[in-house]
């Protein structure tokens, strides 16, 4: 049966399901519309990468994102074949392949839509989990945003390690004052606009203290920048804010981005140092120079988090503490607005617990900046959305190449090295080993953070410290004495570097970084490979050639976790080592889509023990009800065993389901005996919407969405209200019933008892009323008889009218009255009876009056 469109609302009830009822009666009837719910309808496009391709390819709308407006297609379109000529229209959504639409296919585009109505928990949510528990209502900005500056409270500069050598954290330099405005504006255009602008709309995002905003100042590390309070914001983090990410806080960082132990001096005394401890293990380094960032958004402090790399900055803190870093070609996203190290090899990228969320963050902050020149072909070279890449499958036929120069000599290294060849293997890649000539000296290149700081650093100054800042150089830095200590001698080290000598480096570094990305290209090339992987350092510590293969070639690089070391390995257990791959110029998406399906198989990240939910990191959804049973799958339908003609009853259908997520069901009936009532449906408090489609059958399609708890235990799946028309026994029936699980398998349930309903003929009353109650004999009298009845059917049928037992007339009941005269014959009195003779489904019932006959 081809069922009409419903509602969007119909779709998305608070609390429950949406329920579509297509009713089956001799007319059709419009969809009723429903009032506002406090569910946020599906998203609007978003501007800063809708996450695909899951969320996108079965779209029906031409939004290019999966929406209820996609599900009320698809419910219209229910029975279509491949043979039918609207089937193009909806061939997107037949994701179970088998050439006809069906609640299955209806079932499989519902998860697909941005919604969650189901228990949110914080801890460990990625960007994906809370675009969807806020399309839901579960959750809003405010409240998330609220949860992480509680969390950053509660654990940031507080020692949860109880262990003689345990620290703070100490991830974090500041929060920001107007965090929780901006999430509240979030909310508001959440709700006016039907969804998120994008799937930053609404996340808490920590930078690492080098990156410009206009509400902290930056510090980058340093006691002596407190009060950089800038202009302007990074670039990066204006685009960041054009998505709608709340930006959190400052985290913490290597002071000036030197080194990869994350030792600063921000809001400390002068001559003090402060040290980022790991999350997983606080009497270890959570590396550097981002190790703020890495413990923080380890720890379930922020949602995403950004570094910079010049020479392993994001992937060193990465890997100590289990993150998705990326290290973005040099020129995708702009560094203005960023304090430098070495701009020949300077880039910012994400910090996340999970590929989506670096692909979501990427897509927000790369583009062509005129103030940064090596981004000029950013903006022709960027993708629409690197989630576009997000592939499980993307390993499959991939080739990878690797060299053993860079598997470092470490127990646990080797083992997890092991598995990983054998866990790229198994999703289909191929694993080789390669040699490049000529490739020593581009892993031998240094950093150029001796012979470029200076001079890169009196641009920045020049450009966007903040007017308050004494400190405006290098050597008036230095001789604040608010550093850390042991930086004096690096940075008097690089305040000697002369113009001559920055000059002569910059031409030398030039080229070999240009040697090196064209070496390493041609590399990739010869031996048609798609990337080289590599261990991205050891446990707690680097290994150098490594961290140096991205930064000395210009090359990205992804890095994500390849598992943890265990006692065997003469390591400190649990710590987290990373798998590094890196490409060619421009194929983050290429590197996020096989990073992507290596941690989808795999799922190494683990959650630091210490820093666990706190009270109200867990928020119950409307969706869930954990006190149900799953039942046997037992479907009964239910009525008024009696009911008397001309009453309403209710029909309900209810299953014990085991475990619920879409179903279509069909209760046939009797139109001559029991009308459907579509004049009184409506919206009931689960957002159904009826409508009328036919005769003898109502139809009801019901589907959950996204990955909102499926039903379990008695569920209610159609409540329907009916008029009885006719008496005698009638039935209602289960016509069928076809169900999906979460797991997408469909089953069809036919076994349901019929719900009988005997409807019993109304009892009449009658009135008669005579014209005059005395006449002359041989003159004609009017009669009126009125016949009663409870409901809402007027009485049918017929009268007779007798006098002194003779039957003088007959007429015809129409609207409850019958009227007709006859002869006054007889003198004297006369007994006149009126006897109704009913039509179904009304009881006979008879009226007396007497008539005085005289001459």
């Amino acid at each position: 049966m081809n069922k009409k469109k419903t509602t969007r609302a119909s779709l998305l009830a608070a609390g429950s399901m949406g329920i579509a009822v297509l009713a089956v009666g001799p007319t059709a009837a419009p969809a009723l519309s429903t009032p506002a719910l406090s569910t946020a309808a599906a998203p609007a496009a978003a501007g800063g990468g809708y996450l695909a391709p899951y969320f996108t390819a079965a779209d029906l709308t031409g939004d290019r994102e999966v929406t209820v407006d996609d599900l009320d297609l698809l419910v219209e379109a229910m029975g279509t074949t491949s043979t039918d000529a609207s089937w193009p229209d909806v061939a997107p959504a037949d994701l179970d392949g088998d050439l006809v639409i069906t609640v299955s296919d209806l079932a499989a585009l519902s998860q697909r839509v941005l919604h969650d109505d189901g228990d949110f928990a914080l801890v460990e949510a990625s960007a994906v989990e809370m675009q969807k528990a806020m399309n839901a209502g579960v959750v809003t900005s405010v409240q998330l945003t609220q949860a992480y500056l509680d969390r950053i409270a509660a654990y940031d500069r507080t020692v949860v390690d109880t262990s003689p050598t345990g620290r703070a954290l100490a991830s974090i330099i500041a929060t920001s004052d107007v965090a929780l405005e901006a999430a509240a504006a979030s909310d508001a255009a959440r709700a006016v606009n039907g969804g998120p602008s994008s799937m930053l709309d609404g996340i808490p995002v920590l930078l690492k203290d080098n990156y410009d905003t206009v509400d902290m100042p930056t510090t980058a590390g340093c006691g002596c920048w407190e009060d950089n309070q800038t202009e302007d914001d990074a670039a990066m983090v204006e685009g960041l804010r054009a998505d709608g990410a709340i930006i959190l806080g400052k985290a913490s960082l290597d002071e000036f981005a030197f080194g990869f132990t994350s030792q600063f001096s921000a809001g400390s005394e002068p001559g003090d140092t402060v040290y980022v401890a790991s999350p997983y293990a606080t009497d270890k380094t959570a590396g550097g120079s981002s190790g703020g960032t890495g413990a923080a958004i380890a720890a379930n402090l922020g949602a995403i988090g950004f570094g910079t790399d010049t020479g392993g900055s994001i992937r060193v803190p990465s890997s100590y503490n289990q993150l998705v870093g990326v290290r973005p070609t040099v020129g995708l996203a702009s560094r203005d607005g960023i304090v430098p190290l070495a701009l020949s090899q300077d880039t910012g990228g994400p910090m996340t617990r999970s590929v989506s969320d670096a692909a979501i963050a990427l897509d927000a902050v790369v583009g062509s900046d005129p103030a940064d020149p090596v981004t000029a072909d950013a903006d022709d070279r960027a993708p629409e959305s690197y989630t576009s890449y997000l592939d499980p499958e993307a390993l499959a036929g991939v080739r990878i190449g690797y060299l053993a120069s860079m598997l470092p000599n470490d127990l646990a290294v080797q083992r997890l090295w092991a598995q990983a060849v054998e866990d790229l293997e198994a999703q289909g890649a191929t694993v080789e080993e390669i040699s490049i000539d000529g490739i020593d000296p581009v892993l031998g290149e240094g950093s150029g953070s001796t012979n470029e700081f200076k001079h890169d650093l009196d641009d920045y100054i020049e450009a966007h410290l903040g007017e308050s800042v004494a400190a405006r150089s290098l050597r008036a830095i230095i001789d604040t004495g608010h550093i850390v200590p042991s930086r004096a001698s690096t940075y008097d080290r690089r305040e000697q570097v002369t113009a001559e000598e920055y000059d002569a480096w910059m031409e030398s570094h030039t080229a070999v970084l240009e040697g090196g990305r064209a070496l390493v290209t041609g590399a990739l090339d010869d031996n048609d490979l798609d990337a080289i992987v590599y261990p991205s350092g050891r446990p707690y510590g680097t290994h150098s050639t490594n961290m140096r293969l991205s930064p000395n070639t210009g090359l990205p690089a992804v890095t994500v976790p390849m598992g943890q070391a265990v006692a065997t390995d003469l390591s400190v257990t649990g710590a987290g080592v990373n798998l590094e791959f890196l490409g060619r110029e421009y194929a983050e998406g290429d590197l996020l889509g096989m990073t992507y399906a290596y941690e989808q198989a795999t799922a190494h990240r683990t959650t630091p023990e210490l820093y666990g939910a706190l009270a109200g990191d867990v928020l119950e959804g409307v969706g869930s009800d954990e006190s149900a049973t799953p039942g046997d799958g037992t479907v009964t339908i239910s009525a008024p065993a009696k009911v008397k003609a001309g009453q309403e009853f209710t029909v309900t259908v209810e299953q014990d389901a085991a475990d619920l997520y879409a179903y279509d069901l069909s209760i046939g009936f009797d139109p001559g005996a029991v009308t459907y009532v579509v004049d009184s449906a409506g919206t009931d408090d689960t957002g159904a919407t009826y409508e009328s489609t036919g005769e003898g059958e109502v139809a009801v399609t019901h589907t959950k969405l996204g990955t909102s708890p499926a039903t379990s235990g008695e569920t209610t799946l159609a409540t329907l209200t009916f008029v009885a028309t006719a008496s005698g026994p009638t039935g209602l029936v289960v016509e069928e019933l076809e169900t999906v699980d979460s797991e997408g398998t469909a089953t069809t349930v036919v076994e349901a008892a019929d719900a009988e309903v005997d409807v019993r003929k109304v009892p009449t009353s009658l009135d008669v009323d005579l014209s005059d109650d005395k006449v002359s004999k041989g003159s004609k009298v009017s009669l009126v008889a009125t016949v009663g009845a409870a409901g809402s059917i007027a009485p049918t049928g017929k009268v007779k009218v007798l006098v002194d037992g003779d039957v003088v007339r007959r007429a015809e009941v129409v609207d409850g009255v019958a009227e007709t005269r006859f002869k006054a014959r007889s003198l004297g009195r006369n007994k006149v009876i009126v006897r109704f003779l009913p039509a179904d489904p009304f009881k006979k019932s008879k009226g007396k009056a007497v008539l005085r006959t005289v001459r």
